[in-house]
Parts: structure tokens; sequence; C-alpha cells
């Protein structure tokens, strides 16, 4: 009886220790922004809406979007089967502008002697982009 009441004695103390080891739980306003906005939208993740010159179009692919900081000033996007004739393209340091419906972007890039501009709204799990050339 002694070694059962020791032995949950003990047990008892090894879990109040490992609740009081847990990493830091303090509120970081960055951190939280942040996952909020990041992820990725399309094909299983947040939702995202895409048009080609006006017109809507069903994609199979996803957009990954990171921000690293609180002002949100701008952001990185990794396009994957989204844009047309790219498997993967990737744009870092995209600025973002904040609005009352949230943060819009804008982003441009040649591809067989065209100009192809993505513009776009983000908002908290929320995304829409019209690609246009």
């Amino acid at each position: 009886m002694k070694t059962n009441i020791f032995t949950l004695i003990i047990i008892a103390i090894l879990i109040a220790g490992g609740f009081s080891s847990c990493s830091n739980h303090d509120f970081n306003p960055e951190d939280y922004v942040s996952s909020i906005l990041s992820g990725e939208y399309g094909k299983g993740g947040y939702h995202l809406y895409v048009t080609e010159n006006g017109e809507e179009k069903e994609i199979s692919g996803y957009v990954r979007f990171t921000a690293k900081n609180l002002e949100i000033e701008k952001g990185d996007f990794i396009f994957v089967d989204v844009l047309p004739d790219e498997s993967k393209k990737e744009f870092k340091g995209v600025p973002l502008t904040p609005t009352e419906e949230g943060f819009i972007f804008s982003m441009e890039y040649i591809k067989k002697n065209k100009t192809v501009v993505i513009t776009g709204t983000l908002d908290y799990g929320l995304m829409t982009i019209n690609i246009s050339y």
C-alpha cells in the first residue's frame, strides 16, 4: 500500500513538473498575426479564388503565403500549379497595402515576351487573385 501511495506521489510530481516546464506561452502579437495570414491558400488550405483575365479559373494547386512581421509590410508568395505554364513560381518581399477589405498586393514577371500581372487581396482565410497578360 505504501508503495502505491509513493508511486502516485511521484507521478503527480512528474506531471506537475511537466506542465510547468512547457515552452513560453506569453502572447506574441507578431506570431499571432503571422500565423493567421501565413499558410496555404487552396487545395485543402484556406480559400483561394483565382481569375484569369477576369474569368474564373479552376486550379488544382495552391499559393503558399508567409509574412514575418506584425506590420505586414511585405510577404513571400509561392505559386504551385496556379499560374499559366508555371508549375512553381516564387516572389519574395512583395509589398502589401492594408485596406478595409484586407491587404492588396501586385506583382509581375515576363513569360514568353508577355508581361504577366498578378493582383489580389489577402484577408484572414481568403486570397483572391487575378492573373492578366
